[in-house]
């Protein structure tokens, strides 16, 4: 009578896991080709993100805010568009900010953007 339930919990279980779906997240694919704009893709970004109340509003160096941003980067040093992965912004975005990751493709986006010169437009 053992082995009959053990045999049963043992179908039973085998049957629910192979039930489950498994649901793999994929990172939008961003083409490195494709002009990246500071304006409509990497503001609204730190905006959502950084510019934040405590955080990069103003309160904090860089202000990320509108209008500020990209004078706060490039004046500030933090992009260095011959060495992409070495820039103070793409290190921080793919270490310790904003605390709450930015997803995969965006940190694609910023990293394609320095690395195509990055322009404020």
């Amino acid at each position: 009578m053992r082995i009959l339930t053990i045999i049963t919990l043992f179908v039973l279980a085998t049957v629910f896991i192979s039930s489950c779906e498994k649901k793999i997240f994929k990172a939008p694919v961003v083409d490195p080709n494709t002009p990246v704009s500071f304006t409509s893709e990497i503001q609204p970004m730190f905006t959502a993100k950084c510019a934040v109340s405590g955080c990069h509003s103003g309160a904090v160096s860089p202000n990320l805010s509108d209008g500020k941003a990209y004078s706060a980067l490039i004046d500030g040093g933090l992009v260095d568009t011959l060495n992409a992965t070495t820039s103070v912004l793409y290190v921080k975005i793919t270490t310790n900010m904003p605390p709450s990751k930015l997803p995969a493709s965006d940190i694609s986006k910023v990293l394609f953007w320095i690395k195509q010169g990055a322009k404020d437009k």
